[in-house]
């Protein structure tokens, strides 16, 4: 890009942040509010107050009317609580609270006068699980947005960033006489007035979620923010002169004469520039099931992200939406069936994608080959039995790294397509391929896909904006397999998935040019379009140059895993045997246990990469499990002893072997009897010896 285009860039760019200062037409605040902490205690707050208490979870509620005069407008509630939160009001609607999804629609033409009753469960975290040391009610505000502000100042964001990425192409220029050709339009009709200009510095410059940037990473807070602030404090900003005002209908009409240029110029620009290559699109939040947070907290975050992606259904109608985990679909049953109810209508309708097939998304190193087999059993039957289908397409972007046994696996499960992104953090070698056939060690092989979006920007955690867009496409070596890479948007982990401004960018540059061209895609559907011959082939284990520790830590939870492992085979095999003589089999209880061993088994708490308190749960439920499989199995076995139609009299004792092979018989005995001997069912003598810990016995010669 010339010096001179850099410098029309940054004229631009302080044109837009005058935009955003107009992004409402009117506000009204909500000042009281009740704090309701743990143990019940309520306390009366106001607008700018520091909670009482820092808990978690704690309560705040309000009411407001809207205001008369505000009849027939549109009315939304722009929040900040002081953190993560769950939001419902008396309209019906629910929706999660976080620093991407924090204004929620009142109404689209208000009566005037109508009362809102507001909750909120909120926690003092944010993304990331980071710690709001000092959490404040920062905002609540009743506001009549100035929706055709809000939509040029899209069109032109999205100008101003494809210019910023395309850099050196030649379109560039043209982009930005577009922008220059916009102001110029509307520029003669703006407000600019002293008094007007001064209350917009110091009122339309307010960001809505304050202090709740800096809950976020810092490329990601620019993404969060409404308005950035027009520059550094200053000493002290006099009081405005006036209230908010909206712009006069005069300027407006400016406005709208100027969208309108500027999609014709695009339009007219499109024919010579096109968009060059393709991108598959799913929305998606990753959710770690724990990691900087314990469990409980992932329930609360499953519910209000849940929330908020069926509110964007419902605004956006072409929003298409990937999750991942059935044990987080059988949380969201439990804790909110109401929810769960819409999600799979939403499924039926087909803009609800379940992916993966899996009960988690597993650890695919320290996991044991059964409990994989039942990460897929229970996640395939869990899925058909809601929404009477099984995925095709195994979901796993951010596990660290792959055994060579999983395609075999996959395949066992009527799974042939891979997804992850892990790959792309190598520390010091590329991963070579990001369309690629793997093949197992067994030869076994499965279709996968690993798109580049990691750097310029956040892997997984994709945006529908042309640093996300532009990037891939540009890092995708599959194109000369395959003309679309695939993807996926939204902010994970507390960001609360997709958001409203990624959607209003899809409708801005899905058909941009130069750019990418953009489509709402299912998962399944991309990887079914995808060659079945003639991609690269790795062979064997996934290797990730990264996180390397985590395969020593947390050394007491592998332990608990690989006994809880063992003894639950033990228990299934022996009780399904001991259920041909009338043993009862204690499916519920046997279900339960597994269903344990597989949440634990998550990618990021068996490899030891989570916070203490995950591990303060993880602990008791393994050893849980352990003596759970191990009652179940005595049991089993047991009753069989009683059973054996040739069982001789005297002491029994039953001496059985869970594994696939035989085993040499060896056993000690705690019997401290020189002369004491040992016989077989059938009156055999068996090779026994005594010691000085019992009697042991060792027979080579005979295998179990």
């Amino acid at each position: 890009m010339s010096r001179y285009d850099e410098r029309r860039q940054e004229r631009i760019a302080r044109r837009l942040e005058e935009l955003r200062a107009w992004r409402n037409a009117r506000e009204h605040p909500i000042p009281d509010w009740s704090f309701t902490a743990g143990n019940g205690e309520t306390t009366v707050i106001t607008v700018g107050d520091f909670w009482p208490v820092v808990e978690t979870p704690v309560r705040f509620a309000a009411g407001g009317a809207v205001p008369e005069a505000w009849a027939g407008e549109p009315v939304e509630l722009e929040l900040w609580l002081g953190g993560e939160g769950f939001v419902t009001l008396s309209t019906g609607f629910p929706g999660g609270l976080d620093p991407f999804h924090h204004s929620f629609s009142i109404a689209a033409a208000a009566r005037g006068g109508e009362r809102i009753a507001i909750e909120a469960e909120v926690v003092p975290k944010g993304m990331f699980g980071s710690h709001v040391a000092e959490p404040r009610l920062e905002r609540a505000h009743f506001v009549v947005p100035q929706n055709e502000v809000r939509a040029l100042e899209r069109d032109l964001t999205m100008i101003a960033e494809a210019a910023q990425e395309l850099s050196d192409h030649e379109v560039v220029p043209h982009l930005l006489d577009i922008i220059e050709t916009a102001f110029a339009i509307y520029g003669p009709v703006w407000p600019s007035e002293s008094d007007v200009a001064l209350t917009r510095l110091a009122l339309g410059y307010v960001n809505p979620i304050g202090s709740g940037v800096n809950s976020l990473p810092v490329s990601y807070a620019v993404e969060a923010y409404d308005v950035h602030p027009y520059s550094n404090p200053i000493w002290h900003l006099p009081p405005p002169p006036r209230p908010l005002e909206p712009l006069p209908a005069t300027t407006l009409a400016a406005v709208r004469d100027a969208r309108a240029e500027v999609a014709r110029h695009l339009e007219r620009l499109k024919q010579d520039y096109p968009p060059v290559g393709g991108l598959a699109l799913t929305g998606h939040a990753h959710i770690d099931l724990a990691w900087l947070w314990p469990v409980a907290e992932t329930r609360r975050k499953g519910r209000r992200t849940f929330a908020t992606m069926l509110d964007l259904m419902e605004r956006y109608p072409d929003f298409t939406f990937n999750q991942s985990s059935a044990q987080l679909y059988a949380w969201i049953e439990e804790d909110a069936p109401d929810l769960f109810t819409r999600v799979k209508e939403r499924v039926a309708e087909g803009r609800w994608e379940p992916i993966g097939g899996s009960w988690v998304e597993p650890d695919s190193q320290i996991t044991g080959g059964e409990s994989y087999v039942r990460q897929l059993l229970y996640g395939q039957r869990a899925f058909e039995g809601w929404f009477g289908r099984r995925s095709t397409v195994a979901w796993l972007p951010d596990v660290f790294g792959f055994s060579g046994a999983i395609p075999q696996l996959l395949r066992g499960a009527g799974i042939d397509g891979f997804f992850t992104t892990k790959l792309n953090w190598n520390e010091e070698n590329r991963f070579p391929y990001d369309l690629f056939t793997w093949e197992g060690i067994d030869g076994s092989r499965v279709t996968a896909n690993m798109f580049r979006n990691l750097r310029p920007a956040h892997g997984y955690n994709g945006n529908i904006a042309p640093l996300d867009t532009l990037g891939t496409w540009r890092n995708f070596d599959g194109k000369r397999h395959h003309p679309e890479s695939l993807l996926a948007f939204g902010w994970g982990d507390g960001g609360g998935g997709p958001s409203a401004r990624m959607l209003e960018n899809y409708a801005r540059i899905r058909e941009f040019p130069a750019l990418p061209r953009l489509r709402m895609a299912h998962i399944e559907e991309y990887f079914a379009a995808l060659p079945e011959t003639g991609l690269p082939v790795w062979v064997g284990e996934l290797y990730l140059e990264f996180h390397r520790g985590t395969l020593t830590t947390q050394a007491r939870t592998k332990q608990l895993n690989r006994a809880a492992e063992h003894r639950l085979l033990e228990a299934e095999a022996f009780a399904a045997i001991a259920h041909l003589s009338g043993f009862p089999y204690p499916h519920d209880e046997i279900e339960t246990a597994w269903k344990t061993v597989l949440l634990n088994q998550f990618h990021d708490i068996i490899p030891g990469s989570s916070i203490a308190e995950v591990y303060q749960d993880t602990v008791p439920e393994l050893e849980e499990v352990v003596r759970i499989a191990t009652s179940v199995r005595d049991a089993a076995l047991a009753h069989l002893g009683r059973s054996g139609a040739n069982a001789p009299s005297g002491q029994r004792l039953i001496v059985a072997n869970a594994a696939l092979t035989p085993r040499p018989l060896t056993g000690l005995l705690a019997v401290q009897d020189d002369a004491a001997t040992v016989t077989g069912a059938n009156g055999e003598t068996i090779t026994s010896q005594p010691t000085e810990d019992g009697l042991l016995i060792h027979d080579p010669g005979r295998t179990v």
